[in-house]
């Protein structure tokens, strides 16, 4: 059936479109890009508020190192929002408004950390090496085709969901 998974306990679950799935990435990215363009700003302004001409060495090395912690802060919130939420409820908030949710292929069930974990590490790992290979557009490159990679299967599972052994549903 078209659009309907099994799982290994025989349930049969509606599988979320390609649509839907979009949607709700676009929604958790522009969540996530306020939060980062928050915590940007707040960074790059204690940079510049170190950097006047009174600014002393010292000063200006700690604006400096507040704005790479707050880039590093920005990744991990990120690798929360997705890994935590996903684990513990199988939806993020753009999953939530989206009325689509992560789960277990084999039961049904949330997926739990290491699902959730190897879930956000394949297109991590993908936009990594894609960034290094073609700088500039080689990341979102990359990443682009672990997500698109939901529409080469009847299962509508990209390579991320695969890897993990989770489907994505209706709800």
């Amino acid at each position: 059936m078209t659009g309907w998974a099994v799982t290994g306990t025989g349930q049969q679950l509606e599988l979320a479109g390609a649509g839907a799935r979009l949607g709700a990435r676009i929604i958790d990215i522009v969540i996530m890009g306020v939060v980062a363009i928050v915590l940007i700003v707040i960074g790059i302004m204690a940079l510049f508020g170190f950097a006047d001409d009174s600014a002393t060495d010292d000063e200006q090395t700690i604006g400096l190192a507040f704005l790479i912690a707050t880039w590093g802060l920005v990744g991990l919130i990120g690798l929360l929002y997705e890994v935590v939420m996903i684990a513990i409820r199988g939806q993020t908030l753009g999953k939530m408004m989206a009325s689509v949710k992560v789960v277990r292929a084999d039961n049904g069930l949330v997926p739990g950390w290491g699902k959730s974990i190897v879930r956000w590490i394949i297109p991590t790992i993908a936009g990594t090496i894609g960034a290094v290979l073609i700088p500039g557009v080689g990341g979102l490159l990359f990443m682009l085709i672990i997500y698109v990679s939901l529409l080469w299967g009847s299962s509508r599972q990209g390579w991320h969901d695969k890897a993990a052994g989770t489907l994505v549903i209706k709800v």
